[in-house]
């Protein structure tokens, strides 16, 4: 799925046709909105299917709920769309939708050469249990992880690979021994960097390969500070800014050696504080919560367009109890024709 970098010939195809001209909840028309509603990407495809991802976010006190497709209206030219003419459906099957997330450890010295580990290990699986499903779930296949761990090295180091397979992802971090890491410095700055490359990388990997949307997550671990110093936190903290609005990033600090500012400002989505490795395991389960309702405030709508040529508006508003939401932008219709389905 690629996001409307231009407006294909008519003779060729309808794939990607709608230029986005709103986004979110800053229209002039829809006064009083509360739910922040905003476009990534949108397609279409014949005969006259539209796709929209989009992302809701109800506010924090309703991060967990989940709307259903009777909570979105749709109109074209300002005029509301059957829900049942235009088979509109969100689509949640493996191959419309992939998070993606990045675990990315600090093993440098002052967690290898203590009881920290153990904790930690345990913790992460813990993370790892609550966040992903297993084979026969019924989203399996729409999640996957990697975990990366950095000590004071230039570069973070692999430890398991982007897959879908829970299994393997707690084999990896059962994997972890005391002697993994010959430096016991930190390059904190370097792993907020790269982790936010990697997620760039595979994120784009995805748009490439499949039709599906995308959009993932980095979930960062430390006990320090940075001291290798390859970096500079001001550098750290521009690639957080800069990260596409499709990236969350969440940070957990353990202990009192920590700066709870910068963990906070490089958690832009969340930040957790154990005060000792007694509390990793609650810390990290309280960000897989958060993790889970940011993958899950992710939708994909499809429905099928009753115009047949022409340049036409399209707003898709969401409804939750007494508040609403929108975004809005154009499309075209030409060379549109019946016989569109939506399963």
């Amino acid at each position: 799925m690629k996001l409307l970098k231009k407006i294909l010939p008519a003779a060729l195809t309808l794939s990607i046709f709608l230029m986005i001209i709103i986004v979110g909840c800053n229209s002039s028309d829809n006064s009083g909105e509360e739910i922040d509603v905003e476009l990534i990407e949108a397609e279409s495809e014949p005969p006259s299917k539209i796709r929209l991802f989009f992302k809701v976010d109800l506010g924090e006190e309703n991060q967990f709920a989940t709307l259903e497709p009777s909570a979105f209206d749709i109109l074209e030219d300002g005029s509301q769309i059957s829900r049942l003419e235009s088979q509109a459906d969100i689509q949640r099957e493996p191959g419309d939708f992939l998070y993606s997330s990045v675990l990315m450890l600090d093993l440098s010295g002052s967690i290898l050469n203590n009881a920290d580990l153990p904790r930690l290990k345990e913790a992460a699986t813990t993370f790892i249990e609550r966040t992903m499903p297993v084979e026969g779930e019924d989203l399996y296949g729409t999640r996957e992880m990697s975990v990366y761990w950095f000590d004071g090295e230039q570069n973070i180091h692999p430890l398991v690979g982007f897959t879908s397979v829970r299994d393997s992802l707690i084999s990896g971090i059962e994997s972890i021994s005391e002697d993994i890491s010959n430096d016991r410095s930190t390059n904190l700055n370097g792993a907020v960097i790269q982790g936010l490359s990697v997620m760039d990388d595979r994120l784009q990997e995805v748009r490439e390969d499949s039709s599906g949307a995308t959009a993932g997550s980095m979930v960062l671990f430390t006990d320090g500070t940075d001291q290798a110093g390859y970096v500079s936190t001001e550098q750290a903290m521009d690639s957080v800014r800069n990260a596409a609005k499709e990236h969350s990033l969440f940070t957990i600090g353990l202990g009192g050696e920590i700066d709870q500012e910068i963990l906070k400002s490089f958690g832009k989505d969340g930040f957790e504080l154990a005060e000792d490795s007694l509390e990793l395991n609650d810390s990290f389960l309280a960000v897989a919560k958060r993790l889970e309702a940011e993958s899950n405030s992710y939708y994909v709508l499809e429905y099928c367009s009753p115009k047949r040529s022409g340049q036409h508006s399209l707003e898709l508003r969401a409804n939750y109890e007494d508040k609403f939401g929108s975004f809005q932008t154009q499309f075209s219709a030409e060379g549109f024709s019946g016989g569109c389905t939506v399963e």
